[in-house]
């Protein structure tokens, strides 16, 4: 935002904006975490300080594990087990066009092959001239109902929240990260937090 060409108006508005996130992150950051979906999807794609303020809130009850220690599994933290609350609707972005209903067979593993291939082209821009190519709501919502659906699966198979290489979710992330461009992969990685985060 430094380069930003802003109205004294627009950067007294930042700065608010960015105050009142940093109250809340250590005043309720709950709030944060519960409704951070929501949160960066209305900030503005430039604003990464606002929005790394917002990824960052995790409950004051769960300790964060170092970091450094290289010993440690994600299967033994215990806070990595129970799913955290998640109140935006994060789903209401696929509606348009039955894309929910295509992702949900193909997660269950009745999708059609060429499923893939169209979820790229779907999540482009039509007839827009803006800088911007991709729908990022869509892009958020995608990712977003991919990872809950995956860790939903992976308890109700295994009991485990950790991922499955073979898992359909754990696919189409995969192929979304090789075959989409730089813009289409900063939008996929900008936002996500997947529930067991913390």
């Amino acid at each position: 935002m430094k380069d930003a060409d802003l109205q004294v108006a627009g950067r007294d508005l930042y700065r608010g904006a960015l105050r009142l996130l940093l109250v809340l992150l250590h005043d309720f950051p709950e709030f944060l975490g519960e409704y951070y979906f929501s949160l960066c999807d209305a900030v503005p794609q430039r604003c990464i300080q606002l929005r790394n303020v917002i990824l960052s809130a995790f409950p004051p009850t769960i300790l964060l594990p170092d970091p450094y220690l290289r010993t440690i599994t994600f299967d033994t933290i215990p806070e990595m087990g129970p799913i955290p609350p998640i109140l935006s609707d994060f789903a209401s972005g696929l509606k348009s066009g039955d894309l929910c209903s295509y992702l949900d067979q193909y997660l269950l593993n009745r999708g059609s092959p060429s499923f893939l291939p169209s979820l790229k082209d779907r999540l482009k821009l039509k007839g827009n001239d803006a800088s911007e190519s991709y729908n990022l709501s869509l892009i958020n919502s995608l990712v977003m109902y991919i990872g809950v659906s995956s860790v939903a699966q992976a308890k109700a198979k295994s009991g485990s929240l950790v991922f499955v290489s073979s898992d359909p979710g754990v696919v189409a992330l995969q192929y979304l990260a090789m075959n989409l461009d730089v813009e289409g992969l900063h939008f996929t990685y900008t936002n996500t937090r997947y529930p067991a985060d913390y």
